[in-house]
């Protein structure tokens, strides 16, 4: 492809707030705020939970933990269903078992001496803080260990205390009424919500082929077309599987056909969304033979039967092979001649097998392991011995090493000036590990914001309820309100339910310190003063050690779905290899595309952000990543394609063969050249990919005879075409993209680089 002089990305000039996502406060805070059925479930779940540990608190004195335990609550998923809801109450509690003896362990060997135990307690909390980075998931046992250990490092008998009592406490109080609460108060089952989930991708098809009939006058009922899924839609479907199985033990030995069944949902429902979208006016206006018009209306009632089954949990496979026979396909399209619509009758069929299956005894059940193990062999000892795991893991450890050092400093500067009112510094550090600079920054700003915003509603609560009080049910009634709005606001999307959590654990810090009424108005303040100085020693050590530029770090996840794009190039031989050999490929590549999505949301907060190169270098980077998104799209589609469209590649002749190879090798050659700009490395050497596709269509041109074939048969090579021609397309803006970000700022790039090469 030819690279002509990229121009700069226009970027709008108009002022918005970077805190805001691009909105003002006024719009930001209408639309986070806003009712939903959902929302109200999800508020009314935290709302119990807090009511439970405040009046547990009051009502038998227990330590003045109330506060933690109730930050912990808000902190977690308030949408969760039954199975995710079991598996993190079970973990956590897990967790808080190692957290405990780590911590009396530690204590124990070290707690009379300083000069070991905060060497060991920083070893100990980048190690957690790895762990916790590398899986994903809370940094539930370093903030532990810190309110343990940390909290009071010259008093190693109250710190052991604090770890045999606080810390179960903490647990049993808030992960356990967080989980009996949301087991309780309307559960949702994940099975029943994975076939919601499927049962409406396939509505999805069902419309769009209802649309289709409807361009030749076939008389439906008009429907909104469903929109291209997300980067991590799959991925969520998947997490649904693993909640599902939790609840439904029973399930788990069909977890290779749930696999692949939701593979061929998803690949289906991409064909369809696609060909809604490249038929064009012209091409609807054509009239269909009714050869055609039959193999649509065969396929629109297979997938309203297939849904019909799915939400019933009802074997119809055999309606559907009835449905679908090969007759009425062969009748509009010869055998020897792919199409698009073959790929979805094969779909169709694949997908009523694999529901077959879920429906069969588990001794008639097909075992589909041979289709999705590794061949590879596992090595005799774990990963985590060898030194390219640790080169890929890098950044988890310097993030751990970081975070562990700014606790620590807390600490020692708590203790240094004797104010331990402020040890909210130490949890502040850990709390803001982030993925990056500018999220580090965001949770910050929220973090500062809920602690404020929770001391006024403090004070308000002393100056207004707290004198008309005499039983523990006024008590409940006068703090209801404020729980309520914790609640309502942690119920909210990311961008905003922070400021909820920290703003219910301001107010209890305030009113469960101590029992009875609150006396100590000075508890505000030191909190926000503590939460102030953790910020302030996190944002000194994020400049001064390895530093996460959220741009930088979007760059390097952008090339690294370019380089698992590439390998989709490739064709598969068969159709068993499907699931083992693009269900990794696609997790991946959704996994990096969203990453990098979420980095450039957060790198608006940075220093220098405002400048007019950032923002172009953002809006670059945003369009790189969109075209990658419909990349990685067509590539499924188009993997797909060759295995179900009747293709016999292998009877195809040599010429033809060769130019198709050499056309993978081409497109994949691109988009590791793209990755590889990006990344500032050397280029390979490149192919006229263009010429190569115009040789392989002439060749399947002169092969099929396409010039002699019906205008429908000939109408599907034309799509196919211009399945290829979009995939070059996208490609080469991918290209340009890359080489504008490289002509925006070079020297950005060769850090990036250094940094990679010492990682």
């Amino acid at each position: 492809m030819t690279n002509k002089d990229p121009q700069p990305v226009s970027v709008s000039h108009k002022r918005r707030g970077g805190l805001w996502f691009g909105t003002s406060l006024t719009q930001f805070l209408i639309a986070e705020l806003s009712d939903f059925p959902g929302r109200r479930v999800a508020a009314l779940r935290l709302l119990i939970v807090s009511l439970i540990i405040a009046l547990v608190s009051q009502t038998l004195h227990v330590p003045p933990l109330g506060a933690i335990a109730l930050l912990i609550c808000l902190s977690y998923d308030a949408y969760a269903n039954a199975g995710q809801s079991l598996a993190f109450g079970i973990r956590q509690l897990g967790y808080i078992i190692v957290t405990t003896i780590l911590s009396v362990a530690t204590l124990i060997f070290a707690g009379n001496d300083a000069w070991l135990l905060l060497p060991l307690s920083f070893i100990i909390l980048a190690v957690a803080l790895f762990h916790a980075r590398l899986i994903a998931w809370p940094t539930g046992i370093a903030l532990w260990f810190s309110v343990a250990v940390l909290y009071g490092p010259s008093d190693p008998e109250q710190g052991i205390y604090h770890a045999l009592w606080n810390i179960p406490i903490i647990g049993v109080l808030a992960i356990g009424s967080w989980t009996v609460v949301h087991l309780t108060i309307n559960p949702q089952d994940p099975l029943k919500e994975l076939k919601a989930s499927i049962a409406a991708q396939l509505a999805a098809v069902e419309t769009i082929l209802s649309t289709r009939l409807a361009d030749s006058g076939v008389a439906i009922q008009k429907r909104t077309i469903p929109k291209p899924a997300t980067p991590d839609s799959l991925g969520k479907t998947l997490t649904l599987l693993s909640n599902a199985e939790l609840i439904h033990p029973s399930i788990h030995q069909q977890h290779d056909t749930y696999l692949a069944l939701l593979l061929e949902i998803d690949g289906l429902r991409q064909t369809a969304i696609w060909l809604n979208q490249v038929l064009t006016p012209a091409f609807r206006a054509q009239p269909m033979d009714q050869e055609k018009l039959n193999v649509y209306l065969a396929m629109q009632s297979a997938c309203a039967l297939l849904r019909q089954g799915v939400e019933e949990s009802r074997d119809v496979s055999e309606q559907i092979y009835i449905l679908l026979k090969d007759d009425v396909l062969n009748r509009y399209s010869q055998q020897t001649i792919p199409s698009i619509l073959t790929a979805m009758w094969r779909g169709l069929h694949r997908i009523a097998g694999l529901l077959h299956e879920l429906h069969q005894p588990e001794s008639d059940r097909k075992n589909l392991a041979a289709e999705i193990d590794d061949d590879e062999p596992a090595g005799w000892f774990p990963a985590w011995f060898g030194y390219e795991f640790w080169a890929t893991h890098a950044d988890s450890l310097q993030f751990g090493i970081k975070f562990s050092l700014g606790a620590i400093l807390c600490t020692l500067f708590v203790e240094s000036m004797g104010w331990p009112a402020i040890n909210t510094a130490i949890p502040t550090c850990l709390v803001a590990a982030q993925t990056s600079l500018g999220a580090d920054y965001r949770l910050s700003l929220l973090r500062l914001s809920g602690a404020v915003v929770g001391g006024l509603c403090a004070y308000i609560y002393v100056l207004v309820f707290q004198s008309q009080l005499d039983n523990i049910a006024g008590f409940a009634l006068a703090t209801t309100p404020f729980w309520v709005l914790a609640a309502w606001i942690s119920a909210g999307s990311e961008r905003i339910a922070y400021l909820g959590r920290q703003l219910g654990f301001s107010f209890a810090t305030f009113v469960l310190h101590d029992f009875g009424p609150v006396t100590d108005l000075y508890l505000p303040r030191d909190r926000v003063a503590g939460i102030l100085l953790g910020i302030l020693v996190m944002g000194v050590l994020d400049y001064a050690l390895w530093p996460r530029r959220s741009i930088a770090l979007a760059r390097h996840h952008s090339a690294a779905a370019l380089h698992t794009l590439a390998k989709l190039t490739a064709r598969l031989p068969d159709v068993g290899m499907l699931v083992k050999q693009t269900l990794p490929l696609r997790l991946s590549a959704d996994k990096e595309l969203a990453a990098a999505k979420d980095l450039l949301v957060h790198a608006v907060l940075e220093p220098d952000a405002r400048l007019s190169k950032k923002a172009d270098e953002r809006a670059t980077l945003n369009a790189l990543i969109e075209a990658a998104v419909n990349l990685s799209g067509l590539l499924q589609i188009r993997r797909r394609y060759r295995l179900l469209s009747g293709q016999q590649f292998s009877n195809f002749p040599d010429e033809l063969q060769d130019y198709s190879r050499n056309f993978d090798k081409a497109l994949a050659n691109e988009l590791e050249n793209a990755a590889l700009t990006l990344q500032g490395d050397q280029q390979e050497v490149r192919t006229d990919v263009a010429d190569i596709h115009e040789l392989l269509k002439q060749s399947y041109t002169e092969h099929h005879r396409i010039d002699s074939l019906p205008a429908d048969l000939a109408l599907e090579w034309q799509l196919r075409f211009r399945l290829d021609k979009q995939i070059m397309e996208l490609i080469e803006k991918i290209q340009k993209m890359v080489s504008l970000v490289k002509i925006i700022d070079v020297s950005v790039i060769r850090r990036v680089v250094q940094f990679m090469h010492r990682t």
